[in-house]
């Protein structure tokens, strides 16, 4: 007995089976087969795709599923009608078993394979890292991940087929550098993973895979990756691996130094720390819990009032606050700061329109503004709404930009400035100095006042110079500014100041940041003062 498959992927037949004096025929080629007259007689049955009933053998033809067989008999007896009837019913019973055991190795296919690289997929890799676990004394110790950067833009410059074809060509050169001494997988739209011996998964060997470019159809593609490396030092299970080694990829993904980070169990904790933060953030803020509260600017001079700033505060339940530098980078990651600061501008907008109802008609509120903000499609009409709902002067209302703001994406809050300032709302860059400015763009902004970053008037001394902040406010004396400094604790840092010719300024020798009532308080004493004088 001896059953032959016609494969149509490779063209050839193969002996799936045999039994009795053909055992040794079995998942051979047919052609490697000695038996002449049973190679011809299979060919023959393939070739009539019928039946044959000889006096010494049987040859039944069976087909299923895009594939086709030839079951041969040696020396087997006469079978009557009734044996031929049994035996189509039966060929027939076992091609309806053969499509079905077809389209469930189909389907498990489409589980666990990648349709187009024919990599394992995702849930794969997550199973392959299952089973090289530590205790099970493999050698696949280390995994990595490959994100191809900048992805999306081939396939929008080029269409979505040389991005297939720039995949395929990824994969098939993985294999190849790699050739059987790693397991390999495509786990996201651009993302590969790799898992082998910590000395064949290294940096320098994947960045080696793609230092030349590749071919995808009538294109020659340089392709750059971010690569994240997670060693399997202990027991855990598949899915964990794959966490940890995205963190380290998102991570390096972020780098402006190199294109790969390594897992630390610092990440995740990181990584956990952020998202509690945020949860809390979001949750105290939907129950009104942050605060805004008010630091006076006063005029050098005279050092009158002339200003507010309205700073964010975040208590916590035990009567500390958590720091602005902390939250308010999570407030921007999570993009909670449209929400957050559109609340403080409509906070701060009526509190001020409450002091211009006590007789304060003439102080300016300063609100920050962050890039999240400039994004965002509702954020000139939200400030105009709000300014005409809370009943201020625009005249009074100044918007704080910092300089990495501007030059994140300068033309879209050089637009968004100007038409604020047709609206009669004043501008300023905070801490000025502290980033790296353009001219050109510094030039083009419709600016009112520059604050010099409190860095600068610390270096204020005795019988020293402070160059940078001169330089700073020679600079808005040259572009017609008013210029504001931040940080001033002593007297001698607000001398100095107004002798070179600063406006305002800002800071503890003046008035700390206070709540709403505490600055009310405030301004009357003030008031109070400037009047007996």
């Amino acid at each position: 007995y001896a059953a032959g498959v016609f494969d149509q992927d490779d063209n050839e037949v193969y002996v799936l089976g045999a039994a009795g004096e053909y055992h040794d025929y079995g998942n051979l080629p047919l052609a490697a087969v000695q038996e002449g007259e049973l190679g011809e007689r299979v060919r023959l049955c393939l070739q009539s795709k019928q039946n044959t009933y000889a006096a010494d053998y049987i040859t039944l033809y069976m087909h299923s599923s895009g594939y086709e067989a030839a079951i041969y008999f040696k020396n087997v007896e006469y079978i009557e009608d009734i044996q031929r009837q049994l035996l189509e019913v039966f060929l027939s019973s076992v091609s309806i078993g053969y499509e079905n055991v077809n389209l469930f190795h189909q389907l498990r296919n489409a589980a666990f394979r990648d349709w187009l690289t024919k990599l394992p997929n995702r849930t794969e890799f997550i199973n392959m890292l299952d089973r090289v676990q530590p205790e099970s004394g493999s050698d696949f110790d280390t995994v990595a991940l490959i994100d191809i950067s900048h992805f999306s833009d081939i396939n929008d410059g080029l269409g979505q087929e040389a991005g297939n074809l720039l995949l395929i060509a990824v994969a098939e050169r993985l294999q190849s550098f790699f050739s059987g001494r790693a397991k390999l997988a495509r786990i996201g739209a651009d993302v590969y993973g790799i898992i082998g011996a910590v000395d064949l998964v290294t940096v320098d060997k994947i960045n080696q895979v793609f230092a030349s470019p590749f071919k995808a159809g009538d294109h020659t593609l340089p392709v750059s990756v971010s690569i994240g490396i997670c060693r399997l030092l202990e027991s855990t299970s598949g899915l964990n691996v794959l966490k940890h080694t995205n963190i380290a990829l998102n991570r390096a993904k972020k780098s402006i130094t190199c294109n790969y980070e390594f897992y630390a169990p610092e990440m995740e904790e990181r990584t956990t720390w952020r998202l509690q933060m945020i949860r809390k953030l979001r949750n105290d803020f939907s129950e009104r819990r942050l605060q805004v509260w008010y630091q006076p600017q006063v005029d050098l001079i005279s050092e009158k009032v002339v200003g507010m700033e309205a700073l964010l505060r975040w208590p916590t339940a035990e009567g500390e606050y958590i720091s602005p530098s902390v939250f308010v980078p999570l407030a921007e990651y999570s993009g909670l700061i449209i929400e957050i600061g559109e609340w403080v501008l409509e906070e701060a907008c009526g509190k001020l329109h409450c002091l211009n109802r006590l007789g304060f008609e003439h102080i300016r509120l300063s609100v920050n503004i962050s890039m999240p903000q400039f994004r965002d499609p509702q954020f000139l009409d939200s400030i105009k709404t709000i300014i005409a709902e809370q009943q201020v002067s625009p005249s009074n209302l100044e918007l704080e930009i910092t300089e990495s703001v501007v030059m994140d994406e300068p033309q879209i809050v050089v637009e968004a400035l100007r038409d604020l300032k047709m609206s009669g709302v004043q501008v300023a860059i905070d801490d000025f100095g502290t980033g790296f400015s353009s001219m050109s763009y510094l030039q083009q902004l419709p600016l009112d006042r520059l604050k010099v970053d409190r860095a600068f008037v610390n270096e204020v001394e005795l019988g020293k110079s402070a160059f940078i902040a001169e330089t700073i406010i020679t600079l808005g004396q040259k572009l017609g500014l008013r210029t504001i400094a931040e940080g001033v604790e002593n007297r001698e840092q607000a001398k100095y100041m107004s002798k070179i010719g600063c406006d305002e300024a800002q800071g503890y020798l003046y008035a700390k940041p206070m709540p709403y009532e505490q600055l009310v308080e405030f301004l009357y004493r003030h008031q109070s003062s400037d009047n007996q004088h």
